[in-house]
Parts: structure tokens; C-alpha cells; sequence
């Protein structure tokens, strides 16, 4: 089968011809055209499709055929792989997807902290799922239709953005453990998400036309309020710096740092959440500049790239380093870098804003992922305030 963009060097010499890859397949463009250009580059290709959670019993908005692995979803899946004559499999993980992603995420809001459930998925149990059931048929290499590219040289496995910045997933997949990073495949990191939908179209693949996803898989409708039903969070005061109240809140759950629309709070100027208080159960907000900080801590940290000692960051890079403080963030030069114990300190060259706790940073140089971890603090130098 001819395929309509030409493959690159890169993914010829990484994944040879007749390689065995599991391809985690959701139905939509992107997985659907990862598909399509592993068996024209004549890899023997399985398709998993994980029900997380959302077709069990019909909760979670498992009617939505935007939800990930929704009926309609798993169906779209299956025939996509019986088009390219590849063998489709549904992989129930709900048990490992509940305990590392939905479990934690609730914990998080609880604690006062903005969770990113996709990294936890692609840690715990996208990547080990898919490695693990890889080995249990034999197969080589595991695939996903991200955004992102994978490079081998020496000392080992380099993790890099894709080319399409727009579109680049890299940030999500910065906790994938080695020995698993070292056998994906990421088709799709070496064209823009257009070249892809074009490729799609030329190939008369219904999934041209599918809308990306814009919301958490397992949040219909960008509503949490589902997930907090069995102990709902209380409402509470809307809090300045100062203490004065300035109006409530629904609960802390509906809040994260950086946030301005619906404050339910009149002001001359735009407010922004500055800080989530579980100990007062306040919402603490101000205006714009008090959102400015310029040092990050971080807890949870994994080191990516092969050459990188944890206890001695190569500070003498520093010029070249980037932070990437939540998804679509465009990155903010490093001033430098310290190991505080448990914690990874990080100085930004200047100042950023609607830094949440619970978000990931991920540390690139250049392109390539460094590492990454979970920011639970940020401040302004020599200033009290902070989130």
C-alpha cells in the first residue's frame, strides 16, 4: 500500500521492515494513520484499544462518541485495523487506570493541587500495558499515534518534541520508563497534524474528519462535579492576600491557579486564582502580577534523557535549557537548577505566570526531553507571595 508522505530515515532505521508492533489504536486520525504508515513501511502491526473505564456500566459519558474508548469509539478502532487487515484487540484496564489516574486525580483536587491525568496514564498504564501485553505475543516495539519522536545513539534512547510544536505531546510522555521508551514507535512526530489529516483524506480514511478531543477522556463536559459525589468538597470563602472576602466559592475542585472566569467577584481589574487554601478552604485571588514567579519546586522527578546525573544538572548548558510548565505552555528559559533533597529546585531567567501546583514541569534542552516532575510550589524570589 502506498502511503502519501514520505518516511523518514529516522523511523526506517529505528523500526526495520518486519518488525512486530502492538499499536495502541483509539479510532481516531492520528492512531488511524500511525496504522496505516507501520504496515506500508511492512511491519507486522496489532491493534489494542483500552477500555478504561467508560463502557463498563455506561458512567463516565461512555454514550459520548468523543470519549476514548467509548463504544462508537472501540468500534471505529476495529474497523480501521480490519481495513489494513490487522488484528484488533480490546484491552481492559480499568483496575490500573482507576488506582494511577481517576484515584489519584480526585486526591489531587482534594489537596489543593491542579492533577494532569495523561501523564499518569502514559507512566503507569498506557506504556507498561502495552509493553506488557506486547511481550505476551511476541512483538518487539509498542506504538502510539503521539506526537513526539524517539532518536537512538549513543549512551541510549532520546525522547525529542515533534516537529508540529503545535501539536507536540512530548510533555505527556516525559515519565515513560526507559527500557519502554526504548522500544516505542511515535509515527506521526515527523509531520504536522494538517500533513496528517491530508494523509488521512488521500487514504479515504473516515477519520479525516474526526474532531480532536479537547477534554480530559474521563470528564464529560469538562464537569468534575461527578467524580467528588461521594464526599463533595464544601464551599467556602473567595479571599485577597489580606483575608478580606470578596465572595465564594462551589469547592476547591472547580479552581485551579491562574484561573480568571468564573470568579463570580466584580473588581476594577481582572482577578485571578492565585492560590487553593485546603487548610481555610479559601480561594485565595489577586490581580495579575501577584500570578509572577521565578522559582519552582518540584517532587515526583524522572530523569529522561541518558546522560543525565541527577545529582550534577549540566549547568554549564543552562542558555540552552527550557521549562515547560503545563500543556501548550511555550517554555521559559532556565537561570539554573539545584537538588534540594527530595526536590528539584528550578530558577527561571524571568518570570512566569499561572504556575499550578500539581502540574507537571518538564526540563528540555533544545528539543529533547531531560526530565520532569510535579511542581507542589512556587514562588517569587525574596517576595511572600506565591502559589
Amino acid at each position: 500500500m502506498d502511503f502519501p508522505l514520505p518516511v523518514p530515515a529516522e523511523l526506517s532505521a529505528a523500526v526495520p521492515k518486519g518488525s512486530g508492533v502492538l499499536l495502541g489504536v483509539s479510532g481516531g486520525v492520528d492512531s488511524s494513520v500511525a496504522l496505516a504508515l507501520l504496515k506500508h513501511m511492512g511491519c507486522h502491526v496489532v491493534a489494542v484499544t483500552f477500555k478504561n473505564f467508560c463502557t463498563s456500566d455506561g458512567s463516565f459519558g461512555g454514550d459520548d462518541a468523543s470519549s476514548c474508548c467509548s463504544l462508537e469509539a472501540i468500534d471505529s478502532a476495529r474497523r480501521q485495523a480490519a481495513r489494513f487487515d490487522v488484528k484488533h484487540w480490546v484491552g481492559n484496564v480499568e483496575t490500573p487506570f482507576r488506582s494511577h489516574v481517576i484515584d489519584p486525580f480526585i486526591a489531587e483536587y482534594r489537596a489543593g493541587r491542579t492533577p494532569n491525568p495523561c501523564v499518569g496514564c502514559n507512566t503507569w498504564v498506557r506504556f507498561p500495558e502495552l509493553a506488557r501485553r506486547a511481550d505476551q505475543l511476541g512483538l518487539d516495539y509498542v506504538g502510539t499515534g503521539h506526537y513526539a519522536r524517539v532518536l537512538h545513539d549513543e549512551p541510549g534512547v532520546r525522547l525529542l518534541r515533534g516537529l508540529d510544536r503545535t501539536k507536540d505531546q512530548s510533555y505527556f510522555l516525559h515519565g515513560v520508563a526507559p527500557e519502554i521508551l526504548t522500544r516505542s514507535v511515535f509515527p506521526l512526530g515527523w509531520w504536522t497534524k494538517d500533513e496528517v489529516r491530508r494523509a488521512a483524506a488521500e487514504l479515504g480514511l473516515d477519520s479525516a474528519r474526526t474532531p480532536d478531543s479537547q477534554e480530559i477522556c474521563f470528564v464529560p463536559d469538562d464537569d468534575r462535579s461527578f467524580l467528588f459525589e461521594d464526599q463533595p468538597s464544601a464551599p467556602g470563602d473567595i479571599v485577597d492576600r489580606g483575608g478580606m472576602v470578596l465572595g465564594r466559592h462551589r469547592g476547591l475542585e472547580h479552581y485551579t491557579v491562574g484561573q480568571r472566569r468564573g470568579l463570580g467577584v466584580a473588581a476594577e481589574a481582572p482577578l485571578y486564582v492565585l492560590e487553593l487554601d485546603t487548610a481555610s478552604n479559601t480561594v485565595i485571588i489577586g490581580r495579575r502580577p501577584e500570578l509572577r514567579v521565578d522559582t519552582v519546586r518540584c517532587d515526583d522527578w524522572r530523569w529522561t534523557a541518558p546522560d543525565i546525573a541527577p545529582a550534577e544538572p549540566p549547568t554549564a548548558a543552562a542558555d540552552r535549557l527550557t521549562a515547560q510548565l503545563r500543556h501548550g505552555h511555550g517554555g521559559v528559559q532556565v537561570a539554573s537548577w539545584r537538588v534540594q533533597g527530595e526536590f528539584l529546585d528550578i530558577d527561571l531567567a524571568v518570570d512566569a505566570e499561572g504556575v499550578a501546583p500539581g502540574q507537571a514541569l518538564v526540563l528540555y534542552r533544545d528539543d529533547e526531553v531531560l526530565g520532569g516532575g510535579r511542581i507542589v510550589a512556587a514562588h517569587k524570589q525574596n517576595s511572600g507571595e506565591g502559589s
